[in-house]
Parts: structure tokens; sequence; C-alpha cells
């Protein structure tokens, strides 16, 4: 990837996406902290819509690390490692049962690892296609963050190279995708059947919600428009500690006001 002298290295991107995500977590953790601060109720959302610029950011460089690093399967057991330290403060902190986000990229990250090895033994596109389906009905059944699109979506950045423009146009046709067609529909299933009129509700009141939350991840390929194609100073391990470090210290500070 050709690199610039001006812009945003890699570390300043994923800085920036650790506090999209700090303050996205603070939102769930405390959802209605703004309001008893004496804001407005609307500004409870805030954090929720600040925090959608996070996961663009750490999907575009979870593919660039599946492409750029020298030891894959290295990178692929600290990621595992780390979903699965973290899944305990996820549930803890958010109450959410279900996949963190890191657990999404590591299926995301495995389903790359697999194609690129069948790839190599010459297989054809058919068998080196079966780790992605298998990360993906991983990610239904775990019920991952993001769901099976993400991982869907991280594969493609990953196929599409190093072509800066070309990655930058899939991530936000697979954001458009994902926050106005996937999350909506899925809100959908969830409703009991034959009641029109609650669907119609639903998605009087949700579409408005998911479109915000589209155009503030999209948001994001501003400032990925800025990577400079450079690493910058940054640690290997501080964004391993951080996720579920972060999370233990929301959910201890919950406890402690509650």
């Amino acid at each position: 990837m050709e690199a610039h002298r001006y812009g945003l290295s890699a570390a300043a991107l994923k800085c920036l996406a650790a506090l999209f995500m700090l303050v996205d977590h603070i939102g769930m953790v405390f959802p209605t902290m703004l309001t008893e601060l004496g804001l407005p109720t609307w500004a409870d959302g805030l954090p929720r819509l600040i925090g959608r610029l996070a996961f663009p950011i750490f999907a575009y460089f979870v593919a660039e690390g599946c492409r750029r690093t020298r030891f894959f399967h290295r990178y692929l057991i600290r990621l595992g490692a780390c979903a699965l330290l973290s899944q305990a403060p996820f549930t803890l902190a958010t109450g959410v049962w279900g996949g963190s986000v890191l657990l999404t990229f590591f299926l995301s990250a495995g389903a790359i690892y697999g194609y690129e090895r069948l790839s190599k033994a010459e297989h054809g596109p058919a068998v080196s296609a079966i780790p992605l389906f298998a990360a993906c009905a991983l990610a239904l059944l775990l019920n991952v963050d993001y769901g099976f699109p993400a991982v869907l979506l991280i594969f493609a950045l990953y196929l599409c190279g190093d072509n800066r423009r070309r990655k930058l146009l899939c991530l936000g046709a697979g954001l458009a995708l994902l926050y106005l067609l996937y999350q909506p529909l899925i809100g959908l299933l969830s409703l009991p059947l034959f009641r029109p009129d609650w669907m119609a509700g639903y998605l009087l009141h949700a579409l408005p919600v998911f479109a915000l939350y589209a155009l503030c991840a999209e948001a994001s390929l501003l400032l990925l428009a800025w990577y400079r194609g450079q690493l910058g100073v940054q640690s290997k391990w501080f964004f391993y500690v951080f996720y579920p470090a972060h999370l233990l210290g929301l959910w201890a500070l919950g406890l402690a006001l509650n």
C-alpha cells in the first residue's frame, strides 16, 4: 500500500476507534446518564451514535491485519484468546447474551485464514469458501455482535486487497446493508407473526434510528480516507488488554454507583 507523509496512522485510527467504543459502552452501561445530568432525553442516544464509528475502523484493520501479518496463526491465536477472556466482562458490563465483537473479528480472521490455506493448496473456489460459510454459521449460532454480515464484510475487505478506494466503497456499502436491511429485519423477525400493526409501528420508530446509526457509521469513512498507510507507534497488546479491562471497569463502576 502506498504510504503518505500526511494523514492518520493505523495506531491513531485504532486509538480513535477505542475511544468511540468506550463512549458507546458507557452509553450501554449508563443509558440515562445524560438526562440525569440535566440534558434533554434525546441526548441519551448520543453515546450510542458516537459508538457507531468504532466497528468500521476496527473491521478495516482486522482485514488489513490478515493481509499483512507475517505470522497469521499467532494473530489468530491472539484474537481468539482475547475474545475468550473478554466474553465474561462483555456479558457482565452490557448484559448482552451473545458473542462480543472480538469473537466476530476472530471468526472473520479464521474464515480468511482457512480460505488462504485452501487456496494455496489449489482447491477450487467452492472448497476454499467452506471456512467462510462455517464462520457465518457460527456467527449465527453464537449470536455475535453485528452478526454474520460483519464476517462477510471483513472477508470482502480482505478480498479488496490494497486498493484503498475499493475498500472504502465496499465498507460503505456493507455498512448500509448492515444498518438499513439486516438489523431492521432482525427486529421484525423478533415480533409476533400476523401482527402487521406491530410491524408497521416498529418500522416507523426503528428505521429513523437505524438511518442515524448508518449515517454515523459511514462517517468513519472520512477518517479512514485520511489513513496514510503507516502503522505508527503502537503496542501489539494494548488493544487486546484495553477491551476486557474497560468492560470490567465499567461493570465495577456500575456496581459501585448502584
